[in-house]
């Protein structure tokens, strides 16, 4: 009787040993072992191990932009980084006893892995595509027009291209099947396109003043000043700044002491004469009956155009602005002669601005 329960109690010790062993090879050694459920991306890949889940990862998620069958891998250096770290709170190594790791594996719960779990580094991804943006994107080409010789002169424009770079990104942190993403490329139209511009040929305005030959300063001037007024195109809508498109008038620019109005007294300031372009302009502006956002008169009156009819300008102080307010482009030719500057608006015509009627072999010689 004592023989057959010894035997009985030495087969249940063998069955214990037997069974912790069995437990210890089936969980204390596959403590890094993802648990039954993992789901990696849409994919169960329960059983496998931490290093074969990485392996996973890097299959599924991108690694390089595509753009008209050329292919720009990227540098995932941060985001397998991460990922790793990542895996290491998600699958961690268990510690302890043998039966203590048994206990951590019975108790891990199911893990669900989804694209908002694993991602990209976001600012590894974005610096790589601004820097391949240099390489994709295209600046648009706008259609031209401008006056010469007499006649109207137009170029047909090209449409440009640029980097989706935040749209190009989100598509890469969704897709989890292809190694390869398109890159979302944006076209941009060239405007204005020439179809705009073709509507660009009547005379709106046309006016014309006349200068001293021999005031060589002053004829400098006032002829920078033409040159930058010269094929100035603007949009209907738009306000137009002659100090903003003239700019300053400095010496680095070409400009030098000329004669100008200074309250009641007459003295040599940088830019004098510049004042006889933005009259003649503000009478063709006139002419074409289009709005006047701001003008100033002389404090004296000037031999180039009627009293209180001139247009006085001051970098930084005094403008003179108008509104494009036609139905079309404006383009302003201005051009000088030997005594005399031109200023011309070509644009479209409507009632509210009619076609200017002008007089033959215009401008005329100088009285």
């Amino acid at each position: 009787m004592q023989k057959r329960s010894f035997f009985a109690l030495a087969l249940l010790l063998q069955l214990m040993v037997t069974l912790g062993l069995g437990i210890r090879v089936a969980y204390g050694n596959s403590s890094d072992m993802s648990p039954s459920g993992l789901i990696v991306c849409g994919q169960e890949i329960s059983g496998l191990s931490k290093s074969q889940v990485f392996i996973h990862l890097k299959n599924v998620l991108p690694n390089a932009v595509s753009y008209n069958a050329q292919v720009y891998p990227l540098k995932m250096d941060r985001s397998y980084e991460e990922i790793e770290l990542w895996l290491d709170k998600v699958l961690p190594v268990a510690n302890g006893s043998w039966f203590s790791v048994v206990l951590q594996n019975l108790t891990r719960p199911s893990i669900s892995i989804s694209a908002n779990n694993v991602c990209l580094n976001k600012d590894e991804i974005i610096t790589q595509l601004q820097s391949l943006s240099n390489t994709i994107n295209k600046p648009m080409c706008p259609a031209t027009i401008a006056y010469s010789n007499g006649q109207l002169l137009m170029t047909d424009g090209q449409a440009g291209r640029v980097l989706d770079i935040e749209g190009t990104w989100l598509k890469m942190s969704q897709e989890h099947k292809r190694k390869q993403v398109e890159a979302i490329v944006k076209v941009v139209p060239a405007l204005p396109e020439l179809k705009d511009l073709s509507k660009t040929k009547s005379v709106l305005g046309d006016y014309t003043t006349y200068f001293n030959s021999q005031d060589l300063p002053r004829m400098n001037n006032l002829r920078l000043a033409t040159s930058a007024l010269n094929n100035h195109l603007i949009p209907p809508g738009q306000v137009f700044s002659f100090n903003d498109v003239v700019g300053q008038r400095t010496e680095a620019a070409g400009y030098l002491p000329a004669l100008i109005f200074d309250g009641q007294s007459v003295i040599r300031g940088d830019g004098g004469g510049i004042c006889q372009d933005s009259s003649t302009l503000y009478q063709a502006v006139r002419q074409a009956h289009l709005t006047i956002i701001e003008k100033h008169t002389h404090s004296l009156p000037v031999s180039y155009v009627p009293k209180g009819q001139d247009a006085t300008v001051s970098y930084g102080i005094l403008d003179f602005r108008f509104r494009n307010d036609s139905q079309g482009f404006l383009l302003i030719s201005a051009i000088t002669g030997t005594d005399w500057v031109r200023i011309r608006l070509f644009g479209l015509a409507d009632d509210t601005h009619p076609a200017f009627l002008k007089p033959e072999s215009y401008p005329i010689l100088a009285k």
